[in-house]
């Protein structure tokens, strides 16, 4: 018997109804209900319990810079590839606080757009970072203007005291306070304790050269040695860049005795060797490098280069400090201080936080909610606290007692260096030892 095309068509109607249909209703129905489910209940069980751990992110160009590695590592107590760590004890409001590690390339285009991430995630407590100065003014507004709160931020080897967006630092209004600690004392002073050195020795004639690898650090740095030595009787008579040194008849010409340097180390070994070839043995001279230079490399591939010439170096510590753990020193300061800060936060979370609470803060307290914003509110409002009450911070290397305006040490301060000979075992070497 021959089937026709209608009766096809009731067959295939009557296999969807007893097949299809229920497929759709007992098997897929219920699992993108269930899928469905599962997303909207951890959506809302995040949002609930907020982030499970806040994040102190270390941010500089850690895996390419060995100086901020150290500086990272003395912090955490392991290297940054060890991944995330939680700081030992330490916890507001009952939720652990963890440090992490991002590497902003040492790109000012990357340092903001990192730090434009991190204002916005629901985990960040503070940052400490991102270590240059360029790099750190161009992230400094992410974290102090667009988050609110604005996350607080330990600057350590930061030396521009024009880093902070806004300069409200001088209004005493709590509403103004910007949460920044600054470890390492500032350029002005570097600026002044170099001049002081050129004029105490004699050294009236004076060269300044400008690297252009850290624009924000070193253009302050040199305008700023440029204006002291003019105010006090210093002749400046050549200013360039390390990209554009002038004609060697030139220099000689001029009689220069003195060479400020404000740039990194390798720069300064090229500036080393210029100068050698420029100036005869004799009639070399002065070299006084900035802080920046400041770097084991400096000692290692500098060699018998650093033979035949005076080097003198500004410095936050003694060279005995620095040899004792180096920058690492740095990390574990900023780490003592950090401690205290999350110790305090913990302690005084409830009374701070409940003190100026909103409809909000009390709605979340009753759903047992947890938000960072509520953490860094309490921990900016101990950092200013601490501004006000004078607060001491004793750590390895050093008393830090930070002030309102720009979050500046007061009781940091330069130590002048020199790279010395030395004769060890039928061998020549160099090292950094104190100069004054």
């Amino acid at each position: 018997m021959k089937k026709t095309v209608s009766d096809t068509k009731l067959f295939a109607v009557l296999l969807c109804r007893l097949l299809l249909v229920p497929l759709r209703n007992f098997v897929v129905i219920p699992i993108v209900s269930a899928v469905i489910g599962i997303i909207l209940v951890s959506r809302i069980t995040d949002w609930w319990t907020g982030a499970d751990s806040y994040y102190i992110y270390l941010v500089g160009d850690h895996k390419n810079d060995q100086v901020i590695a150290d500086v990272f590592e003395g912090f955490r107590e392991q290297p940054c590839n060890n991944g995330d760590i939680q700081i030992a004890d330490k916890t507001i409001n009952n939720v652990p606080v963890k440090a992490k590690c991002v590497d902003d390339e040492g790109e000012p285009a990357k340092a903001r757009q990192i730090s434009d991430d991190l204002a916005k995630r629901d985990d960040t407590l503070m940052v400490i970072g991102h270590v240059k100065s360029t790099q750190t003014k161009a992230a400094l507004p992410n974290y102090l203007i667009q988050a609110r709160p604005p996350i607080p931020a330990i600057l350590t080897l930061e030396t521009n005291p024009h880093l902070i967006p806004g300069n409200q630092m001088d209004n005493e209004s709590s509403e103004d306070y910007q949460p920044v600690f600054r470890l390492w004392p500032t350029d002005d002073k570097q600026a002044a304790e170099a001049g002081q050195f050129a004029l105490k020795h004699n050294h009236s004639v004076l060269w300044v050269v400008e690297d252009k690898h850290n624009p924000v650090y070193s253009q302050y740095l040199a305008s700023r040695f440029v204006q002291w030595a003019q105010a006090n009787h210093g002749k400046v008579v050549m200013w360039s860049t390390n990209m554009a040194v002038p004609p060697a008849e030139t220099l000689r010409e001029l009689k220069i005795g003195f060479v400020f340097f404000a740039g990194d180390w390798s720069n300064a070994l090229i500036l080393i060797n210029q100068i050698k070839r420029i100036f005869p043995p004799k009639h070399r001279p002065t070299l006084f490098l900035s802080d920046a230079s400041v770097n084991p490399q400096l000692i290692t591939y500098g060699g018998s280069d650093l033979d035949e010439i005076n080097i003198y170096l500004t410095f936050p510590l003694t060279s005995a400090q620095y040899f004792n753990d180096g920058f690492k020193t740095i990390g574990k300061d900023a780490r003592s201080i950090v401690d205290w800060l999350i110790d305090d936060t913990s302690q005084h979370f409830e009374t701070d936080r409940r003190e100026n609470a909103s409809f909000k803060y009390w709605l979340l307290f009753l759903l047992n909610r947890h938000e960072v914003e509520d953490a860094r509110t309490v921990l900016n409002s101990r950092m200013e606290k601490a501004v006000r009450d004078d607060k001491v911070f004793e750590s390895t290397l050093d008393q830090y007692q930070f002030v309102r305006d720009n979050g500046k040490n007061s009781l940091a301060q330069w130590h002048i260096w020199k790279v010395e000979k030395v004769e060890q075992d039928d061998a020549t070497g160099y090292q950094f030892v104190d100069g004054q």
